[in-house]
This record gives C-alpha cells, structure tokens and sequence, in this order.
C-alpha cells in the first residue's frame, strides 16, 4: 500500500513508522524543519513498550508533490491547520484516495473534505500518549496503542479494508467501525475536558486524582460535553461513559499530561477553540449551559495563537 503521513510528529511518526518497517508498504513521511532533516540524515525512530523500531533510510521530504497520488494518507497534524494542511495534500490525492483524521476534535472531516472534495475524509482516533523526543525520534509513554478508523458514511470499503490490512500485518492493534461519529463524539467529550482542566489548572493529571474540586469540576465538564451530543443527536451511552473515562483518569499515572497543556508550556498555539470553545459554541446553538467549558475557552483565549 502506498502511504503518505501528513504531519509526522507523534502520532504520524508512531504509526508510520510500523507501516513502513513492513516491505509490502510504500511509506513516506513528510515533516519540516530539524525533524526532517534528522529524519532524513539518521532515519526515524521510535521508541516504545510495545517494540522499538527504526526505519533507516526513510523516505521523507517537505514537498507533497514530490511523492504523488497515494492510496491513503494519515493526516495528523492540529486542528487549527486543517485547511492550510489539507491544500498541501492536493498532489497526493487520486480518485479514491482516502485521509484519515487522526485529530482530536469533531469536524476535521468535514473540513478535509471541503479542500479536497467530498468522500475522502475518514474518521480516525487515536488512544496513546505520543510525542517527538527529539529530532528524529518519537517516543510512545503508554503501554497500550488503540486505533479506531471508520468511513465517515459508515460502509465497509475496499480502501478501508486494504488499510486495516496493512495495519494487521505491522502489528498495529487498529479496528474499523461502523459508528464513527459515535466513536469520535465519545473521544472529542473526554479530550476536551481533560485537556482544558490540565490547562485550566496549570497541573498534569495528578491535580484531578488528588484534589477533589478539581476532579469535580472534570466530572462537570464531562456532562456539559454528553449534554450537547445529545442536542447534536449523538445517543452516547453515559452512564457508562463517565465510568470509562473517570476510571482512566484515576488510573493515569501523575505525571501524564494533556498535548494542549504541553503546546501551552511551550508557549505553542492551542486546540483550544476546537475543544472547549466548540462545546461552549454549541451549547449557546443549543441553550445549554457550559461554564465549565466557557471558563476554560475564555481562560485559554489569551494564549490560543501562541506565544510565538
């Protein structure tokens, strides 16, 4: 299968490097600044429980152009690139060639599929904590890997089914759906309120796991996230949500962080408009109340384009 990873950072890096260490795949990577040239210099490494790997020489390069049309391209980069991103996708685009999302919000796909045309988008999402280490070399923190990929209208396709197949063969624990928008409605709720309460207190998880307010004030924010998929039409199963998602965060280990807190230390641009400002948005479209969710965005606004 011929790949492109768009944006090959964390979770770009993690999985392409997997698909490209099978020969069955043609993998190429596309970065920019010192994690090109590292990546072209030294190759790509990763670093992680579950196996390292290194893929050395890598093919990389900054110019979409220069690779062509592709069978499938992982799409990883933040949400407010979107578009700038999706227009430099335009060489790697054939027919049916399809971009998986592999973004934290809701939308992303709707918003692929503006630049590019209607049906390549597919919904993807990602449950592990992923970061570059260093030029060059990404490092996966978790013990565990999860990958949820589905088309966003819901069917089996042949495309789909070839990338799965792929991601079997490279050990990738993947599975396809038939209920993306569920799947991503479920993920957007708990990374929107975990992410704005480790940003909104300055503190890794540890301030949720042994401050009660603070934990408190999370549980909130989880059911203003449920209460607006409801008004959007989403049947999330709560009850049974909020024991999944108070349970991992219980679970974490202290130190763990949301990326948002991480771009904000770093002085980066936040998703902050696309997390909290978008439950808060849609809760004003629905009359539902969000404070938590309008107190984190109106507290991250001042630091959303970044501190350059």
């Amino acid at each position: 299968m011929r790949i492109a990873i768009m944006g090959s950072g964390g979770i770009g890096g993690f999985y392409g490097a997997q698909l490209a260490a099978d020969p069955e795949n043609d993998v190429w990577f596309i970065a920019r600044g010192p994690h090109l040239e590292a990546i072209k210099k030294s190759g790509l490494q990763l670093k992680s429980a579950l196996g390292d790997v290194t893929i050395s020489p890598a093919q990389a390069t900054n110019d979409p152009a220069e690779i062509g049309p592709v069978d499938m391209v992982v799409f990883a980069v933040k949400l407010y690139g979107v578009e700038e991103v999706a227009e430099l996708c335009r060489p790697l685009i054939g027919e049916n060639t399809g971009v998986i999302s592999m973004l934290n919000g809701i939308g992303s796909e709707e918003r692929i599929d503006t630049v590019l045309g209607p049906g390549h988008a597919i919904g993807g999402i990602v449950y592990a904590p992923m970061k570059i280490e260093a030029p060059g070399i990404i490092r996966h923190e978790g013990e565990s890997a999860t990958l949820i990929v589905g088309e966003m209208s819901g069917e089996k396709t042949t495309r789909l089914d070839t990338f799965l197949a792929a991601c079997d063969r490279a050990g990738i624990n993947v599975m396809g759906t038939g209920t993306i928008q569920k799947d991503l409605w479920e993920k957007f709720v708990f990374i929107a309120s975990f992410a704005g309460i480790t940003c909104l207190t300055r503190a890794p998880v540890r301030a949720m796991q042994e401050d009660a307010a603070t934990f408190d004030l999370f549980v909130k924010s989880l059911h203003e996230g449920f209460a607006v998929a409801e008004a959007e039409g989403l049947a999330l199963q709560k009850d049974q949500l909020m024991e999944k998602f108070t349970s991992i965060v219980r679970g974490m280990p202290a130190a763990a962080q949301s990326s948002m807190l991480t771009d904000l230390e770093a002085g980066g641009a936040l998703e902050n408009a696309w997390f909290s400002g978008k439950i808060y948005d849609l809760g004003l479209q629905h009359s539902i109340p969000t404070p938590v969710h309008q107190a984190i965005y109106a507290a991250m606004r001042p630091f959303q384009e970044g501190r350059g």
